[in-house]
C-alpha cells in the first residue's frame, strides 16, 4: 500500500543524554510512506514527491491519497475498561440527577421499561447534587418505589453503592442478627443508622456483599459487550487499548478467531486470577496472540476522592478521615511479590499519596526495577518525596487527563490545601524523570483520545477555569501526543515497533480531517476523525464520533471488575 499526499507526523530523535521520560520534539512531516499489508509494517517513508520507482510498484487500488490531511501515529489508551464500555447501555443512567425525586423517577421508569429483568442496576448519582445537605440515598428511599425488586445503584465514583432492602435480603442479611460479615468488612464499610441497621450504603469492598448476587452473564453476552466496546474505541480513533477486564482472555481469543478484534488489546486481568486452575485461566506472562497481548496484572490499593476513600497522608478537609487502604502493608507486599515472582508486570491503582507510598514501598521490597516497568495508575495525589522513588524504580505514571476537569468540582472541598501542588502534577512528574502514559478510564470518561489530548493541553473545559487548572502543569501538543503514542507504546513494552511512524514500525496510524497542531480547539470537532489504520489495514472510515453513555455496568457473578476511576 502506498500512502501519499499526507502530512505524516515525525518524531525527532532523542537529544543526547535524554532518558525515556525526556519530552520528544517533532521533526516535521513526511509526505508519503509504503506499507507491507501482509506484515503490517512500514517499508519506506519520505518527504516530497513519491519516487517514480516506488509509484510503479503500487496500483491505484493500493494507493491512498490523503489530500494533505494530518496523520498521527496510532493512539493508545493506557487505562480503559473495554468490557464495561459495551455493557453501559443496559442500566439506569443517574448522572445529572439533582433531587431524590428525579433519581426515583428514573429508576421507576427503567423498571417499568424492563419488567423481565430481576435486578434494577444504575449508576452516576452524587449526594452533593441530590440535596443541599449532601445526604446519601438510603434503602428506605428505594423501598418507597421498588420494595419487591432488588435495586443496586452505583455512585458516580464506582466505589459506593446504595441498595434497597430486597437486595440486602437476597444477599443473606439477617435483620434480627447483623453478623460480623456485615459489620466488619476488610477494606470496606457497611453504613449503619442510629439503631445499628444497614442504611443500604455500601463502601469499597463491601459492595461485593450484594454485587455477587446480581444475575450472571453468559459468555455469548460478554463477547457482545467486548465486541461493542472494541468497536466504540475504534470509532473514536484508538488503535490500541490497555484494558482491565476480568476473566476475559479466552473471550478475546474467540473474538479474534472470528475476525472481531479490530485494534490491539493489552489485557490486564486482576492479580487474583494468578494460579487459578481452570480451562479459562490467566495466560502465561508475556503471551502474544495476533493483536492480543497479556503481560501484567492489576491490584487496587485505595478508593476514590469523591467518596473520600482515596488514602491520603493528611485528613480530608474539615475531617479526621484519611481514606481507606484496600490492603495492609504486608498484604500489598505479598500480592506484588507473588505477581512479580510469577513473571507478571504490575499495574496498581493508587489515587492518594498514602496509597502511592504504600505501593512504592511494596514494589521496592519486591525488588522491582526499571526493567520491570511497573505502573501506578491514576497517581492523582503525590508528594515531593514520592516522585524520586517512582523515577528510581522506573514506575510509569498512568494518568487520565480528563480527570482534572471532572474532579475539579469537588477537589477544592475535599483535598487538604498542602497536597494541591502535587495533585495531577504531570509536568513535575515529567521533570522528575517519570514516564507518563495517557488513558481515559472509559467508560467513566469518554474513550475519545482527542478529548484526552485537549484536556492534557488545557486542563479545563473551553472558556472556563477551575481549581485544578494549574497552567504550569499544562502539556504542550507534542508532550500530550507523546502520552498516547510513544509513552503508551513504552507502557506496553512495544516502543521498538509502535508509537512512531518509521521504517520497520507497525503501520498503526490515524488520519484527521483537521490540523489540530495549528489549532488544538479542532480536537473537539465532531468530525475530527477521517480514518483509522491498524497493522497496515484500514479498520474504520471516520465520521461523527459515537455518542454513548460514559459509565459502566456490573460484572455479576463472573467476578469483581472494580472501576478504578474512582473519583467523583
Amino acid at each position: 500500500m502506498l500512502v501519499e499526499n499526507g502530512r505524516i507526523w515525525q518524531w525527532a530523535a532523542p537529544p543526547d543524554g535524554a532518558t525515556v521520560a525526556t519530552p520528544r520534539e517533532p521533526r516535521g512531516y513526511a509526505n508519503w510512506m509504503t506499507v507491507d499489508e501482509k506484515e503490517g509494517r512500514i517499508t519506506a517513508i519520505g518527504t516530497g514527491d513519491v519516487p517514480e520507482f516506488v509509484r510503479r510498484q503500487h496500483s491505484p487500488e493500493t494507493t491512498v491519497d490523503l489530500q494533505g490531511k494530518l496523520v498521527l501515529p496510532g493512539l493508545q489508551d493506557s487505562h480503559i475498561h473495554v468490557y464495561l464500555i459495551g455493557e453501559v447501555a443496559h442500566y439506569v443512567d443517574l448522572r445529572g440527577t439533582s433531587s431524590f425525586e428525579e433519581l426515583k423517577a428514573r429508576v421507576v421508569a427503567h423498571a417499568a421499561k424492563h419488567p423481565d429483568i430481576e435486578w434494577i442496576v444504575g449508576f452516576g448519582w452524587e449526594q452533593d447534587k441530590l440535596s443541599a445537605n449532601a445526604r446519601y440515598p438510603s434503602r428506605l428511599d428505594l423501598d418507597e418505589i421498588l420494595p419487591n425488586r432488588p435495586v443496586y445503584l452505583w455512585r458516580a465514583c464506582w466505589h459506593i453503592a446504595v441498595v434497597n432492602s430486597k437486595a440486602l435480603e437476597i444477599a443473606g442479611l439477617d435483620w434480627n442478627a447483623i453478623s460480623d460479615a456485615w459489620t466488619n468488612v476488610p477494606g470496606g464499610v457497611v453504613d449503619m443508622d442510629g439503631n445499628g441497621m444497614p442504611t443500604g450504603v455500601l463502601r469499597e469492598t463491601a459492595v461485593s456483599l450484594v454485587q455477587k448476587f446480581i444475575q450472571e452473564q453468559s459468555d455469548d453476552l460478554r463477547k457482545k459487550y467486548l465486541q461493542r466496546g472494541l468497536q466504540t474505541c475504534l470509532e473514536f480513533g484508538l488503535t490500541a487499548v490497555h484494558t482491565n477486564d476480568h476473566n476475559a482472555w479466552y473471550l478475546y481469543q474467540e473474538l479474534q478467531a472470528a475476525g472481531l478484534v479490530p485494534i490491539r488489546v493489552y489485557l490486564t486481568p486482576d492479580q487474583n486470577e494468578i494460579g487459578r486452575s481452570t480451562e479459562k485461566q490467566l495466560p502465561r506472562p508475556n503471551t502474544k496472540d495476533g493483536l492480543l497481548s497479556c503481560d501484567r496484572v492489576k491490584i487496587f490499593s485505595d478508593g476514590s476522592l469523591g467518596a473520600e476513600t482515596a488514602a491520603l497522608r493528611e485528613p480530608y478537609r474539615d475531617t479526621t478521615n484519611r481514606g481507606v487502604l484496600m490492603e495492609s502493608d504486608q498484604s500489598m507486599r505479598d500480592k506484588i511479590r507473588v505477581a512479580h515472582a510469577a513473571g507478571y508486570r504490575l499495574e496498581v491503582h493508587a489515587i492518594g499519596d498514602r496509597a502511592a507510598a504504600q505501593v512504592l514501598s511494596a514494589m521496592e521490597a519486591a525488588g522491582l526495577s526499571p526493567e520491570d516497568r511497573p505502573i501506578l495508575t491514576h497517581c492523582q495525589i503525590l508528594g515531593p518525596d514520592l516522585l524520586p522513588v517512582m523515577a528510581r524504580l522506573g514506575v510509569i505514571g498512568d494518568i487520565q487527563p480528563s480527570f482534572v476537569i471532572t474532579d475539579a468540582s469537588f477537589a477544592e472541598k475535599r483535598l487538604p490545601t498542602n497536597v494541591v501542588p502535587y495533585a495531577y502534577c504531570w509536568k513535575r512528574m515529567q521533570a522528575a524523570g517519570i514516564v507518563c502514559a495517557g488513558g481515559s478510564d472509559a467508560p467513566i470518561e469518554t474513550s475519545n483520545p482527542f478529548q484526552g489530548l485537549y484536556d492534557a493541553l488545557y486542563r479545563a473545559a473551553p472558556g472556563t477555569t477551575n481549581f485544578l487548572d494549574a497552567p504550569e502543569q499544562r502539556l504542550s501538543f507534542p508532550e500530550a501526543l507523546q502520552l498516547y503514542t510513544l509513552n503508551g507504546a513504552f507502557a506496553a513494552k512495544e516502543e521498538h515497533q509502535l508509537g512512531q511512524l518509521d521504517v520497520g514500525f507497525l503501520a498503526d496510524f490515524v488520519v484527521l480531517n483537521h490540523d489540530v497542531v495549528a489549532d488544538a480547539i479542532k480536537l473537539l470537532a465532531p468530525d475530527i476523525l477521517h480514518s483509522v489504520f491498524v497493522h497496515g489495514r484500514k479498520r474504520h472510515d471516520g465520521g461523527t464520533a459515537p455518542k454513548l453513555p460514559v459509565a459502566p455496568g456490573l460484572p455479576g457473578r463472573n467476578g469483581k471488575i472494580r472501576i478504578c476511576r474512582c473519583c467523583r
